[in-house]
């Protein structure tokens, strides 16, 4: 009997650190979404949490590895966002696009999100780096096949990063416009010197 209270107990100290945990990537995704990662404080994050400042502590080592752990977080929210249909595609032009144009529809969607990303694309973070790195794969594999005019896969992963987050930007200061996510599409291919594909089917 003694071993199962053990057990049970030990479980139950489990399921309490783990609902902490949550709490404060909770708290840190929310005051991420309205500040910068430098402006982030652990006395503004067990604040928000409600939770003692020593507690932070013992759950993370400092608002480093808090914001990576965010990152993280947000990294499987986007991955959520673009399976399981971008892995169907077998075109490279088609899967960046929808990539593309479901991020910016998922922003337009929930602007709490959006917050976070714009906000976060300012750290080194593991989700800023697999996100380029997904997108250069892409378009190497378009500039391997003749799709894309600009050779560089560095710089037109530059480009249509950097259209993506400022048509995000653009989203959390005015209303977007109707058929917002196609037009920027159109606009980023274009720079790149690509084209929409005529079918998204794999």
């Amino acid at each position: 009997m003694a071993k199962i209270d053990l057990e049970r107990r030990a479980k139950i100290g489990r399921e309490r650190r783990a609902r902490t945990h949550a709490q404060i990537v909770e708290a840190g995704t929310v005051l991420l979404a309205q500040a910068p990662a430098k402006a982030l404080t652990v006395d503004a994050v067990a604040e928000a949490a409600g939770l003692a400042k020593g507690t932070f502590y013992y759950h993370f080592q400092n608002i480093e590895e808090l914001v990576s752990a965010v990152c993280a977080q947000l990294g499987q929210s986007f991955g959520d966002v673009l399976a399981p249909a971008r892995t169907e595609m077998r075109d490279p032009i088609a899967r960046l696009s929808f990539a593309f144009t479901q991020s910016l529809e998922k922003a337009i969607s929930d602007t709490g999100w959006a917050r976070l990303v714009v906000q976060t694309s300012q750290t080194r973070s593991e989700f800023g780096r697999s996100i380029r790195d997904n997108l250069k794969n892409e378009i190497t594999e378009a500039i391997a096949q003749g799709r894309v005019t600009v050779q560089d896969p560095e710089l037109a992963t530059d480009i249509l990063v950097g259209i993506w987050l400022q048509v995000t930007r653009g989203i959390l200061e005015r209303v977007a416009p109707p058929e917002l996510s196609s037009q920027a599409l159109e606009a980023a291919l274009r720079a790149i010197g690509s084209a929409r594909p005529k079918s998204r089917s794999p």
